[in-house]
């Protein structure tokens, strides 16, 4: 159950006071009409704020907002990190719009309802708070169309200061690109948030301007704590430990470690085909319940090339349905690459999906005897490209050994040709649309894997190369 509660400018101001050991202003904003406001690199700060008088600095433009005002950033190189502190309203938030190409070192952002849209940020700082590109402790965010790279701390984070009793809720991060920022690209705690159509790529462990971050620094993609979230139509590729940076890290398209409920995950791809040991592999999710209960979540009609697809330890009632896998036959066999292994998570729901090469040297589906209990699992198509049968045993209508006919899965087309025989061969799972929002069924029944065959379905290959 999520329940928050939108914060008082002033009550947001204390309660940073006292968990940042920093004052910040609080100055009540005269009630008035909403306006729109201009920063410019040839304004100054003692000018109105208008379209022929701008501002200089976009810190000045946060610390002079009411609700429902906006302020146009003009093209130019900014050197500041602006802290916000200020509210908006769901209604009438505070908007910073950059216009044209911006660049500056990051937001904190302290307060609620507040649109950040179409900068460029990199944080020089390396600190647990700023080194993020954006900083986000509040409700109603919405971030959109940034881009965000090779900042120290990761890319964005939407923060829950633990024990204050305000959980952030009702974010929206959407359509940016996050490249190269250490540790992780997109952070989230609270409930109820919408993460879409973002680009992850090239996550690092260790950022040269970090000499000592945090302990177990890693290269992730997305991670989620939390209630209510849906991670819908995001990207995340090309993390590897070919990056200099990249001396050790677990690398995860998304990984949680609790506590994560009532979560979904719809159309994303994850591409981390990569590996170098046992411990330090690509895995698509990595779920464990460490700090606080997992349960609930699903995964329906991804794409995820991975070494290892899904690793979940005390998960309950994980659904995996309708999704694409795929593998390299070529992965080292000694360091366990894996399709689905469940532990101690009872409940599953594992249906309607495609293994391509994902299941050489074990069993796609691997269950422990506690995972065994309320397990629904069948109508998986399960191929080896080299023509051996894979290992393990069928589920009830599999299609076992079988080739799925994708389109060009070395060249991460993972649509099915005409021909498939996964198509009208799935379980009907209400699932209404498919990998690129195509409805389903499209035949006589819905199709195995990720996407429903159509004639009308146009390419949907995510990545350029």
């Amino acid at each position: 159950m999520c329940s928050h509660r939108v914060l008082s400018t002033s009550l947001r101001t204390a309660l940073v006071a006292v968990l940042l050991a920093s004052a910040f202003a609080a100055v009540p904003a005269p009630m008035r009409a909403a306006g729109t406001y201009y920063v410019s690199p040839q304004g100054s700060d003692a000018n109105p704020g208008s379209q022929d008088q701008p501002w200089r600095t976009i810190q000045h433009a946060a610390d002079s907002l009411a609700p429902g005002d906006t302020v146009i950033v003009r093209p130019g190189s900014y050197p500041e990190r602006v802290r916000v502190t200020r509210s908006g309203t769901p209604a009438a938030p505070l908007t910073f719009q950059a216009d044209g190409t911006v660049s500056l070192r990051g937001f904190t952002v302290l307060a609620d309802a507040v649109t950040i849209r179409g900068f460029t940020i990199t944080s020089p700082d390396p600190h647990w708070q700023h080194g993020w590109g954006i900083f986000f402790a509040g409700s109603h965010a919405r971030i959109e169309d940034n881009t965000l790279a090779f900042n120290p701390a990761g890319g964005i984070v939407l923060y829950d200061f633990p024990g204050d009793g305000l959980v952030p809720a009702d974010g929206l991060i959407r359509h940016n690109r996050l490249e190269r920022n250490a540790m992780v690209g997109i952070q989230v705690y609270g409930c109820n948030h919408r993460i879409e159509r973002n680009e992850v790529s090239g996550s690092i462990q260790h950022h040269p301007a970090w000499p000592s971050p945090p302990p177990g620094a890693d290269a992730d993609g997305i991670r989620f704590f939390g209630s209510g979230h849906t991670f819908r139509a995001n990207t995340i590729r090309d993390i590897s430990y070919a990056a200099p940076e990249n001396a050790s890290p677990h690398i995860d398209c998304f990984q949680t470690w609790g506590p994560a409920e009532d979560i979904l995950f719809e159309q994303n791809t994850c591409r981390v085909l990569t590996a170098q040991s046992p411990n330090e592999t690509g895995q698509g999710f990595m779920i464990q319940a460490l700090d606080g209960p997992v349960r609930n979540l699903t995964l329906r009609n991804n794409l995820i090339e991975a070494f290892r697809m899904v690793n979940a330890y005390d998960a309950p009632g994980f659904v995996i349905v309708h999704n694409t896998f795929r593998g390299e036959l070529a992965a080292n066999r000694a360091w366990y690459p894996f399709g689905l292994s469940l532990n101690r998570s009872p409940h599953a729901v594992v249906k309607n999906n495609i293994f391509c090469d994902a299941c050489d040297a074990f069993p796609c589906l691997q269950i422990d005897d506690a995972s065994k209990q309320g397990l629904e699992a069948g109508h998986n198509a399960v191929y080896l490209s080299d023509g051996r049968q894979p290992p393990g045993s069928p589920t009830p209508s599999d299609l076992w050994g079988v080739d799925p006919r994708l389109q060009d899965p070395a060249g991460h087309d993972l649509r099915l040709r005409a021909s498939s025989p996964c198509i009208d061969s799935a379980e009907a799972l209400g699932v209404p649309v498919d990998h690129a929002g195509t409805a389903r069924p499209q035949g006589a029944a819905p199709d195995i894997g990720a996407y429903e065959y159509s004639d009308a379905a146009p390419p949907d290959i995510p990545f350029g190369d």
